[in-house]
């Protein structure tokens, strides 16, 4: 190969890890909010009830320990993360069993869906929760997701910036006209009437710096992840972002920066390299294969050797670099990262395979590593 596999993959050699800086901010420097994303769940060992039950526990601890929102997926037709087939339904559930937390969708497959039937719904639970809503977007991309919707697939990025804003429209209160039956045209107010005026919109963004301009742009707040960079790398996207929304004429240190990373904070780092080596391997080697297909010369190979070395050696970085593992002295760090590079909300993902019981034992940990930033947004 013209050049080694590590290099195709985008992963950084520990030498070259040592030779980036960057500046740190003590927890009181600056202002960051946490919310926790529920997404993934493929535990085989536990019922559909015990995944609820276990989604709700953590919600209830963030409602009262100062966690900004709850971000809730929607996934269909598929065992991993089958348990969210509608965020709408999984809301209301949790509503009444809250007082402060926000519920946020990351996000509601657009192209899948009517904006009116969006509307509709997502209305009923601002009411509900006295105002407690946000909606985040995506174009969806799983083929068979689109059996609800078969002829948007082609086009579902254009369908769904179209219809973010027809939601947001719908959202005021404005009149839109659809067609119906026998290709009648009908106006259409969308009731009940939510509580908020306006809709917080996140979009879901990958690495396409097109995509952080584009949602600049229309003054959407953002939702990413990591996609197996480190933090380091989404400094560029972000500026790239603030930057769009000041040349729209946004306030540009508005749009809120919301960054899902793997969490499990505990003393015991034995114990958190014991539950999270497994589950995390896998989170990598489901993209690893396809990353390599990609990033390799046609004509050449990659070994099965070459793969396994690739992630045993990626998941120590991402282990140190790309999430909240360990100490809460080590956690701070990453935070810290964070808010350096401009990430506004951390979403804690911990439903990535961990035994509950570690789970739930690691949320006092949490509670004291987010405490300092709590007490400053305050």
């Amino acid at each position: 190969m013209g050049a080694t596999v590590e290099e195709l993959l985008g992963i950084k050699t520990p030498a070259a890890e040592n030779r980036r800086e960057t500046t740190r901010h003590t927890p009181v420097d600056q202002k960051i909010a946490f919310s926790f994303l529920f997404f993934s769940d493929v535990r085989k060992d536990v019922s559909d009830e015990q995944k609820y039950a276990f989604m709700r526990d953590v919600t209830l601890f963030a409602d009262k320990e100062g966690f900004t929102s709850i971000y809730l997926p929607e996934r269909h037709f598929y065992e991993f993360g089958s348990i969210y087939a509608n965020s709408a339904v999984m809301a209301a559930y949790l509503i009444p069993q809250t007082k402060n937390i926000r519920f946020r969708t990351a996000g509601v497959s657009l192209p899948l869906h009517h904006p009116t039937e969006v509307v509709e719904w997502w209305a009923m639970n601002d009411i509900l929760s006295g105002g407690r809503v946000d909606l985040g977007f995506g174009s969806g991309w799983n083929k068979p997701d689109f059996i609800l919707a078969p002829d948007h697939y082609e086009n579902r990025r254009e369908i769904c910036s179209d219809r973010i804003e027809q939601v947001r429209r719908l959202w005021r209160g404005e009149t839109l006209t659809y067609p119906g039956p026998g290709g009648e045209d009908f106006p259409v107010t969308v009731f009940p009437r939510p509580l908020q005026k306006e809709l917080n919109v996140w979009l879901l963004v990958a690495k396409n710096h097109d995509a952080f301009i584009h949602a600049g742009r229309m003054g959407y707040n953002i939702f990413t992840m990591l996609y197996g960079n480190n933090l380091e790398a989404m400094r560029k996207p972000i500026q790239l972002y603030r930057q769009a929304r000041e040349e729209a004429g946004h306030d540009p240190q508005a749009g809120v920066v919301s960054l899902m990373l793997h969490t499990l904070v505990h003393e015991d780092l034995d114990l958190v390299q014991r539950e999270v080596e497994t589950p995390f391997k896998a989170y990598i080697k489901s993209a690893l294969d396809a990353h390599v297909k990609a990033a390799v010369v046609p004509g050449e190979t990659v070994t099965e050797e070459e793969k396994q070395k690739i992630l045993a050696y990626a998941y120590q970085r991402y282990f140190k670099t790309s999430g909240i593992f360990g100490s809460i002295q080590h956690g701070r760090t990453i935070i810290e990262e964070a808010i350096d590079v401009g990430v506004d909300d951390i979403a804690c993902l911990v439903d990535f395979g961990v035994d509950y019981d570690v789970v739930h034992q690691s949320l006092p940990y949490l509670k004291e590593l987010i405490a300092p930033y709590i007490k400053r947004n305050r």
